[in-house]
């Protein structure tokens, strides 16, 4: 017989439906059975081991749609920039200097600070494949994104004739394994196709840096400045290139890039027709916005996004051009930038719009039956804004597991 576990609080908020006062969510196998007050949910499963929370609030663990746990050893060896190019340039001479060993120990650290942030599902972005091995070892569920990089690679066929990893039989049996576009100025119009052709194969989502700096908006529309003279710099240059004339987002529109299952981060330099764009396609837009600070790249304009109706999910980027992994925290200064905007769709952001994005709301997301018991205990009195309250509790670190089901083989 299967024992069941009743966890009760002084409110549940599922992100599937209203805020339950005194609630309770039913759980076994690792699975939600059932989320309703409190006397009915304890009057249906009258043998089960009860669990009471107390003051606070469970909470479906959060789903970080955008990380580099590979830059975890930079932590704060590269101050904050006003430019991107500045930040980018400290990243690779700080790279450089780096043993492996130390980037294992950065990637432990790392799994080990989203798991204390309430993370349950990240989306790791990677073109080492050192973190692969680690994710999997950890309790958390990932997807991993394999990062190809190539201005130089013009020519068309399958991702294995440049790309090792793509040979394996790994990459093509894990079902969380995506290969994806670095960026619209490190990337040849054919190796996008080529990524993209890859994942539709094997029913994979995509993802890309899109509009992250005025850099990169510079570059595909007049083919110089800072990204000219870095790919001149790294050899990846090519003599007969010719700028689109397009924004960032048009021109992965027109390279066919932008679906519904593509992952599309930082998002913050967008014009209308670029939103317009989005929203039709509608591709996913990751925002990192204390990343965007940190780095100098600028800041995504969220009231725009919503008014366009563009997919929003949240991640941090990396410990390079972050301070910590905390999603609340990014939540949180998206609620003080941006007051209007109601605090439970920033929280949506950090679960079930994640989760969706990456496919995996059938699993997590939300507390609802049926589901993954993925679920955080934040304690907190609610007296005035529900939703900021647990905004602030849970960026203030007061974060706990109520229940972590095991990571299925």
């Amino acid at each position: 017989m299967v024992s069941v576990t009743v966890h009760q609080a002084g409110w549940v908020a599922t992100m599937a439906g209203p805020v339950l006062k005194d609630g309770a969510v039913a759980v076994a196998a690792g699975r939600i059975l059932a989320v309703g007050p409190a006397a009915e949910v304890g009057q249906r499963f009258p043998q089960a081991a009860m669990v009471e929370h107390g003051d606070g609030v469970l909470f479906p663990a959060l789903v970080n749609a955008h990380c580099h746990l590979e830059f975890s050893a930079l932590r704060g060896r590269i101050p904050p920039q006003n430019e991107l190019g500045l930040w980018l340039e400290g990243v690779m001479a700080a790279m450089a200097g780096l043993s492996q060993d130390e980037i294992v120990q950065g990637i432990e650290q790392g799994l080990t600070e989203l798991w204390q942030n309430g993370v349950c599902l990240v989306a790791e972005t990677s073109n080492t494949g050192l973190s692969l091995p680690f994710l999997a070892r950890s309790p958390l569920e990932f997807h991993y994104f394999h990062e190809c990089l190539g201005f130089h690679l013009r020519q068309p066929g399958p991702l294995e004739i440049d790309f090792d990893v793509f040979r394996g039989g790994l990459a093509r049996s894990l079902a969380n394994f995506s290969a994806a576009a670095h960026a619209p100025y490190s990337v040849s119009e054919a190796l996008f196709g080529r990524v993209a052709e890859w994942n539709r194969r094997y029913g994979r989502p995509s993802a890309v840096h899109l509009a992250e700096s005025l850099e990169e908006v510079r570059f595909l529309r007049d083919g110089d400045g800072f990204f000219r003279l870095l790919l001149q710099k790294l050899g990846r240059w090519r003599t007969d290139y010719r700028a689109p004339g397009l924004t960032p987002a048009a021109y992965l529109d027109q390279l066919g890039f932008l679906r519904p299952d593509t992952l599309a981060a930082h998002g913050i330099w967008l014009n209308g027709e670029d939103l317009e764009i989005l929203a039709r396609r509608r591709t996913w837009v990751v925002l990192c916005p204390r990343s965007n600070l940190y780095t100098g790249a600028g800041f995504p304009n969220l009231p725009e996004l919503r008014r366009a109706g563009v997919r929003l999910a949240l991640g941090t980027d990396s410990l390079a051009g972050n301070r910590d992994f905390s999603l609340f925290q990014e939540m949180l200064l998206l609620h003080e930038r941006f007051p209007d905007v109601p605090v439970a769709e920033l929280l949506a952001m950090g679960t079930i719009n994640g989760a969706t994005a990456l496919g995996r709301d059938k699993d997590f997301g939300s507390l609802t039956p049926g589901k993954k018991a993925a679920m955080l205990f934040i304690p907190f009195e609610a007296g005035g804004d529900f939703w900021e309250d647990l905004v602030r509790a849970g960026a203030a670190g007061n974060i706990t597991w109520a229940a972590a089901p095991a990571k299925e083989a």
